[in-house]
């Protein structure tokens, strides 16, 4: 009984912080690494495009929809957190899957065409993949313009570091998703 308690403790606790931390506040970047995968050592746009994933992101799995209402406040406080890269990007792609999650971020698989870090285009070897995290607070799209499987879009936004272990760019502002 006593363990019972104990659980039932940092449970409610765990549920508190994360109901007392959501919300639509669009802050995807938190540069705290409590847990997950830390970033390499990136020092370079070049490092950054020579870090893409070589396969496409698992999908968002409809449980995962579903509890990023409660998981996204911890990544915002470096628990599997995001760690911004210090560069802008942008991506022209094909979206490869996309969903909607319960935490109001659009995800978006993109198999990479053309990549530009801090303006420069980037030399790609082999097929390479970026995850976008639009902001639905922040990125308001319209029905008609959110990203589908198999639209090309451009995406431009924040290079950052995902502490589940891959890079992603953010976009901010309506204009930086375009469907192509």
């Amino acid at each position: 009984m006593k363990d019972f308690n104990r659980f039932s403790g940092v449970a409610l606790f765990l549920t508190v912080v994360a109901l007392s931390t959501a919300g639509c506040r669009c802050s995807a970047i938190s540069n705290h690494e409590w847990a997950g995968h830390f970033p390499p050592e990136m020092k370079s746009p070049e490092d950054i495009a020579a870090h893409l994933r070589r396969e496409v992101n698992c999908p968002v799995r409809p449980s995962g929809q579903k509890a990023g209402f409660f998981t996204t406040p911890f990544k915002r406080i470096g628990i599997f957190g995001w760690h911004d890269l210090g560069y802008d990007g942008a991506v022209v792609g094909l979206v490869k899957q996309a969903a909607l999650s319960t935490d109001k971020f659009y995800t978006v698989d993109v198999a990479v065409k053309e990549l530009q870090i801090d303006g420069k285009p980037m030399t790609l070897n082999g097929d390479r993949y970026l995850r976008a995290e639009i902001c639905t607070c922040q990125v308001h799209l319209s029905d008609t313009n959110h990203p589908l499987v198999g639209d090309a879009v451009w995406i431009h936004g924040r290079m950052v570091w995902d502490g589940d272990g891959f890079i992603e760019i953010h976009p901010r502002e309506t204009d930086d998703v375009k469907k192509q």
